[in-house]
Parts: C-alpha cells; sequence; structure tokens
C-alpha cells in the first residue's frame, strides 16, 4: 500500500541502529574534516550572529512547540546540517565570500523548515494516540514528498541561477550542499535519535491534534472579507508594479524559474489545476514581496540575488500545503471543502510555527554589517509574512468558495 515505505523505513532503521549510528558516524566525520580546508571571507561578527540566529530558533521553539527535547533536537540538527555542510564545501574547494553568506541563510530556513515539519507531524500523531515510533513513521510519510520537492526545487532553482548568473555559482553549492544533506539527515539521523530517545508525552494535546482546522470556520463566515482585502491591496500593488519599470523586468526575469517549478510541480502531482494554482500564488506572493520592500524602503530590489533567498520559503509554503490537499482529495476527502479542512488541520500550525521560527532568527541577522544581508533578511521577513498569509488564508478562502459554487 502507498506510504507503507515508511514504516518499513523505520522497522529497517530499529534493527540496525548500530550498524547505521558507526555508518553515519564515520560519513559525518569525513565529511566534517573538510571544515579544515574551507576558506572563508566571512566576518567573524557574521559567524556569530549566524549561530545566535540558530540558538534564538530553538528558543523560540520550546515555548511554541511546548517542548524542550524537540527544540534541543531542533538546534543539534541544525549544527549537524551546517557542520556538514562546511566540511563538504571545504573538501569542494569552494570559497565562502559574501553572496554565499546569503546561502547560509537560505541553508538556515530550510533545515528550519523540513525539521519543523516533520517534528510537529510526530507530535501530533502522539497527541492522537499513537506510540513515538509509529507517529515517526507516519511523519515520515506523511511529510517525505513535500520535504524532497522544497529542497529539490530551491537547490533546483539556485542551479538555474547559477547558470543564469555565473557570479551566483558559489552561492549555488551552498544551498544545493546543504539541501541534499539536510534531507538525507531528515531520513536517516532523526530516525534513529527519535526510535532511541522519546519526547514529551503528548496524548490528547490539543494544539497538536486540531492545528488550525477552526480557521475553516471563519473563512465558510466571511470569505469576501478575504477577496476583497487581497484584490484590493492586490491592485494598488499592481498599478505600483506597472510604474515601475525596473521592478517588473526583474520578476519577469524571474518568472522563468517559477515556470519551471511549477512544471515540475505538475508531473509530481499529476494535476495541472493544483500545480498552476500553486504557480499563481507564487508569484503573487514574490510580487507583493517585492513592491512592500519598495513602499516601506523607498528603494527597489535591485539585484536578482535578493529574490532567490525568499524564494524557497514561498514555495515550501505551497508545496506543503497543496500536498496535503492533494492526498486528501485522493484519499478520503474527495470533498474540496473537507481536503481544506484536513490541510488547515494537518499542515497548517507547522507552516504557521516555521514561519514565526524563521523570522525570530531572521531578527538576529539585521544586526549584520553588511547591507546585503541585511536586505536579504528584510526582503525574507516580508516574504515570510505574505507566503504565510497566502496559503493559510487566502487559497483556503478560494478553494472553499470554489466548492460551494459546484
Amino acid at each position: 500500500m502507498y506510504g507503507n515505505w515508511a514504516f518499513s523505513w523505520v522497522q529497517m532503521v530499529a534493527h540496525n541502529k548500530w550498524p547505521l549510528s558507526l555508518a553515519l558516524g564515520v560519513t559525518g566525520a569525513v565529511l566534517a574534516s573538510g571544515i579544515f580546508s574551507l576558506q572563508s571571507e566571512v566576518a567573524a561578527k557574521d559567524w556569530l550572529l549566524l549561530a545566535a540566529s540558530v540558538g534564538v530558533m530553538s528558543l523560540a521553539l520550546i515555548y511554541l512547540l511546548d517542548s524542550f527535547k524537540t527544540a534541543l533536537l531542533q538546534l543539534g540538527l541544525n549544527a549537524t546540517v551546517l557542520l556538514l555542510t562546511f566540511g563538504t564545501l571545504g573538501w569542494l574547494g569552494i570559497t565562502l565570500d559574501a553572496n554565499s553568506l546569503l546561502g547560509l541563510v537560505v541553508l538556515m530556513t530550510l533545515i528550519t523548515s523540513n525539521l519543523i515539519h516533520i517534528l510537529t507531524s510526530v507530535l501530533r500523531e502522539m497527541a492522537r494516540g499513537l506510540f513515538q515510533f509509529d507517529a515517526l513513521a507516519e511523519a515520515l510519510k506523511l511529510n517525505n514528498s513535500p520535504i524532497f520537492l522544497s529542497n529539490f526545487t530551491t537547490l533546483l532553482g539556485f542551479a538555474l541561477a547559477a547558470w543564469y548568473e555565473p557570479q551566483f555559482a558559489q552561492l549555488a553549492w551552498v544551498v544545493i550542499v546543504g539541501a541534499v544533506l539536510s534531507y538525507l539527515i531528515t531520513l536517516t539521523l532523526l530516525p534513529l535519535i527519535l526510535l532511541s530517545w522519546l519526547l514529551e508525552f503528548r496524548v490528547g494535546h490539543s494544539a497538536d491534534r486540531h492545528g488550525y482546522a477552526f480557521v475553516v470556520g471563519w473563512l465558510q463566515r466571511y470569505p469576501r472579507v478575504i477577496f476583497w482585502g487581497t484584490g484590493m491591496a492586490l491592485s494598488g500593488l499592481a498599478v505600483l508594479l506597472l510604474q515601475s519599470g525596473e521592478l517588473l523586468t526583474l520578476l519577469l526575469d524571474f518568472s522563468w524559474m517559477l515556470l519551471v517549478i511549477g512544471a515540475l510541480l505538475w508531473l509530481f502531482w499529476r494535476s495541472f489545476s493544483v500545480a498552476l494554482l500553486n504557480t499563481l500564488v507564487n508569484a503573487a506572493a514574490l510580487m507583493v514581496t517585492l513592491l512592500l520592500f519598495t513602499v516601506l524602503f523607498s528603494q527597489g530590489v535591485s539585484s536578482l540575488l535578493l529574490l532567490m533567498v525568499p524564494m524557497g520559503l514561498i514555495v515550501d509554503d505551497g508545496i506543503h500545503f497543496f500536498a496535503r490537499y492533494v492526498r486528501a482529495r485522493r484519499g478520503v476527502f474527495s470533498d474540496r471543502e473537507q481536503a481544506v479542512r484536513y490541510a488547515m488541520a494537518s499542515v497548517a500550525r507547522p507552516i504557521w510555527l516555521s514561519s514565526w521560527t524563521t523570522l525570530l532568527g531572521l531578527v538576529v541577522l539585521l544586526a549584520s554589517d553588511q547591507q546585503l544581508i541585511q536586505q536579504a533578511s528584510v526582503v525574507t521577513m516580508l516574504a515570510l509574512g505574505v507566503a504565510t498569509l497566502t496559503v493559510l488564508l487566502w487559497v483556503p478562502a478560494l478553494l472553499i468558495h470554489r466548492s460551494h459554487k459546484i
């Protein structure tokens, strides 16, 4: 049956803990040793800010997830992926410069999102009564495909950007190596730890069990508030966009990348309408982010590089929501409204929590002396807000409204 691979994989890991631990330990030590060959032009202050950012995100998770062990696991796995990424880059002879530091910002947000989605799913299944080992298998089954798609589309986007603009090559290598390692560790080291270390007792935890399904009721009562409000806002921003030739050109230059990602999602989901809606949502979120930055700071985003940084987050939210929506429509919730309710109950809270956690981490990076890091952090923070509200409010309202029309 579909999804049995996750339960088989967890059983295989459980029965081979010591061989797998030894293999991961040796491989990790070899990769990490490359850090001694890593050449870096990054200032010491920026390294401290990056470390502080990861620490702040883990502290936030203690409160947001009501789980000290989960936050500690998040911190440890973040540090592990970053260490292995630095070591691998050292073996590859990649020099970390100012641009590649932005790649580390992207990687930090990507790792955080991956782990939060897995860990919140584990906690949710435990709250529904499953033992942690079964909850782990269920979490891997539900999140593997969207995490793979999110990581792959992100590294694909940066690879295409490096092909389009060769000066982004070092930045692309940082993201590509980090994304691959993050995905592999999510499938190997994370299950190994959770099969040996029990998290806090969660059965009956209300926030874990019900997620944000309550939002559906509000959207059913006031759908026009969402449509009229967003319609007026987008109309005003569209006028500003048409008046800014530079922004329009930048967005058009970026559109081909969104089309490639949309085509990939179409092939994977086998649903043209869902892939198209996801692509349009990504484009709208990107446009609104650009215009908000221009309006708030009286200056435009002049570089394609600054658009690349928040791209993974914008795409990530949509992928996770629509992946659950498609799963529900092809499972027991063929009705569109019920499918939306399932998505809001199961994945809306992780999207919201990952956005808030990443936002707090990015606030720390505003203290950097480099203007490029400051601008990238601001653009990413704006993109977080826009993408999260779009995916958790506008998209569900649209899908529910369409179901009532049928």
